[in-house]
């Protein structure tokens, strides 16, 4: 059991890398093509481009971190057939035919 809590720890950090960078490449680059310039860095600029890059960001981060997690999830599923640590397979949690795994977190 430990050595599933760790595997799934590592596969769990390595998509959420990748996915935080990506997802962080994409705020940046959609920043510089919609306002023309970069975006603003250690809160210098005007209350509302910060507030707005803040914003943008935040919610970049949080759909990165739950693409990851679920990709992960079913990365983990496909590959040693049952669910991650924390989890539970679910049939009525699939959302959408094919694309989602059907795992749930536990309620510990």
């Amino acid at each position: 059991m430990v050595g599933a809590k760790i595997g799934w720890k590592l596969v769990q950090a390595a998509f959420t890398i990748v996915v935080g960078l990506a997802a962080s490449k994409a705020v940046t680059t959609a920043w510089k093509l919609g306002s023309g310039g970069k975006p603003p860095k250690d809160g210098q600029g005007e209350y509302l481009e910060v507030m707005t890059w803040a914003a943008a960001s935040a919610a970049a981060a949080a759909a990165a971190k739950l693409f990851a997690e679920r990709r992960a999830a079913a990365y983990y599923l496909r590959s040693t057939g049952h669910a991650p640590p924390g989890y539970v397979q679910d049939a009525k949690a699939r959302i959408i035919r094919g694309t989602d795994t059907g795992l749930v977190k536990k309620d510990d």
